[in-house]
């Protein structure tokens, strides 16, 4: 006499696994020709085409499933990373001071400051990354493109006269010292031509001196920030320990250089209005024209300038451009 048979599992419908084609890894078996058509109510159809939920996330993200040329061609906007100046658009940022004066003259100056936008704070670079570097790091698939867009960028200039072309035919391990070990990404970044984040102008090739990444002209730098004396006589902001009671960013305790979209937010919130203060064309004796002040011109009229101060590493002492953008 033959064993019984074993009982078939079914589903709480009572429809064996083998007819549903579902099995525990996901694969397909023996569905139905008729049955299993798209539009029909085959439940392994529609299971297929049900939109994902959180607890079956997609395995890769939208750039990653971008073919390799795709990604290229983004990652090409990517090797010097632009922003722009606070009020301008990107195009803007690039024109003359003398245009960008007249642009920024029909800004509404009771409206919050441009800062939603990319290294907006001059004074903490070291915490931004690279657009490269970022994408490296979120995950295999984007640290794979980069590298491999990155190797084609320093096989292209070859600065160091490596034998690629000898690598490539006869292995990595045929040329001495191996070309394995080598994070091309990097190598790149190291080597790469520095361009000003605002403007897009040239700023020094390799051998950088005293360049970091992210950098910005002489400019570009003006135009977003204050000195202490600035802040005083352009905002009638006196004693800096209102800056520093308001958060307000700037180089060191003293303020050597202070972040124009801070004092101007600063201004804002104290007066209702980022303008300039107007005393000393006035006379001394009367007080400033912001209503909301109420500041005299003799309190300003006896301080000096103060001297010129050092300017932060990312920024080189002179400027590929003449027209300074200080008080723009």
């Amino acid at each position: 006499m033959a064993p019984p048979r074993p009982r078939r599992r079914t589903r709480p419908n009572n429809t064996p696994l083998h007819r549903r084609g579902a099995l525990s890894d996901g694969r397909l078996e023996n569905l139905d020709p008729i049955v299993d058509q798209p539009g029909t109510s085959n439940p392994v159809f529609s299971a297929l085409s049900a939109p994902r939920t959180d607890a079956t996330p997609p395995t890769h993200s939208l750039l990653e499933q971008l073919p390799v040329e795709v990604v290229n061609n983004i990652l090409l906007y990517l090797v010097h990373p632009r922003s722009r100046l606070p009020g301008l658009t990107e195009q803007q940022s690039t024109l003359d001071a003398n245009i960008q004066r007249a642009i920024k003259a029909n800004e509404d100056l009771h409206s919050p400051p441009d800062t939603d936008r990319f290294a907006a704070d001059l004074f903490a670079w070291t915490s931004v990354r690279h657009p490269f570097n970022a994408l490296a790091a979120s995950s295999k698939r984007c640290c794979g493109l980069v590298e491999s867009y990155c190797a084609h960028l320093v096989k292209t200039c070859n600065k160091f006269n490596l034998p690629f072309a000898h690598a490539e035919e006869f292995g990595a391990d045929s040329v001495y010292p191996s070309l394995k070990s080598i994070v091309y990404r990097r190598l790149w970044l190291q080597t790469a031509p520095r361009c000003c984040l605002f403007c897009g102008d040239f700023m020094s090739s390799y051998p950088h001196r005293g360049f970091r990444l992210m950098l910005s002209c002489a400019d570009c730098f003006y135009g977003q920030t204050l000195s202490l004396h600035e802040v005083q006589h352009q905002y009638h902001i006196i004693d800096p320990a209102i800056l520093t009671k308001y958060g307000v960013r700037g180089t060191g305790p003293r303020y050597e250089w202070i972040l124009r979209i801070d004092v101007e937010a600063l201004a804002l919130r104290l007066y209702g209005t980022r303008a300039f203060h107007d005393t000393l064309s006035l006379g001394l004796d009367v007080d400033c024209s912001i209503p909301n002040c109420g500041l005299a011109a003799n309190l300003l009229s006896l301080s000096h300038a103060p001297p010129v101060r050092r300017f932060p590493e990312h920024v080189p002492h002179e400027s590929p451009r003449r027209n300074r953008r200080r008080g723009s």
